[in-house]
């Protein structure tokens, strides 16, 4: 795997403003760092987005939260919601169910690890896959970036539909 750490700038709106759309997955990651996924998602204090593809990665773009306490308060989502938007995944050392339910219903996934593992380990698993058998969650993900595709039409005059 190549990893580009590029220039990145920090002020989008959201992370679609970042995306360059080359079809690749694009990979949140809650760290204090970039290095290791160490933050709560709803208290992360900052994230890091990268391109992944099945050779390459690069980072994109990243956006610093600053320090918030892990009180519930649901208030501190809204804006970490409406930056992630344009995200596949999100990976955070933990996630609660509503923030998770408001990130699926952006159409991201979350994603849980847990004892602080390296971003870079998370790619290089990522991009096996994409170079392999996707996971089930992995392959759904990509087949909803893919979208319809051309033979969609092949495959509804196969199921008999009509004009």
């Amino acid at each position: 795997m190549t990893m580009e750490n590029l220039a990145t700038t920090t002020d989008h709106d959201c992370v679609a403003d970042a995306v360059c759309g080359n079809g690749e997955l694009i990979v949140a990651f809650a760290s204090s760092d970039g290095d290791l996924v160490d933050q709560h998602f709803g208290s992360a204090q900052a994230f890091f987005v990268f391109s992944v593809g099945t050779e390459d990665a690069r980072l994109i773009t990243s956006k610093d939260f600053g320090y918030e306490k892990k009180d519930g308060n649901e208030d501190k989502l809204k804006p970490k919601l409406a930056w992630l938007v344009g995200a596949d995944i999100v990976y955070c050392g933990s996630v609660g169910g509503s923030a998770s339910r408001q990130l699926i219903a952006l159409g991201i996934t979350p994603m849980k690890v847990s004892g602080g593992p390296d971003v870079e380990e998370l790619i290089d698993a990522i991009q096996s896959q994409l170079n392999g058998e996707p996971e089930f969650w992995l392959a759904n993900i990509l087949k909803k970036k893919q979208g319809p595709g051309e033979n969609r039409f092949d495959l509804m005059d196969e199921e008999g539909w009509d004009d």
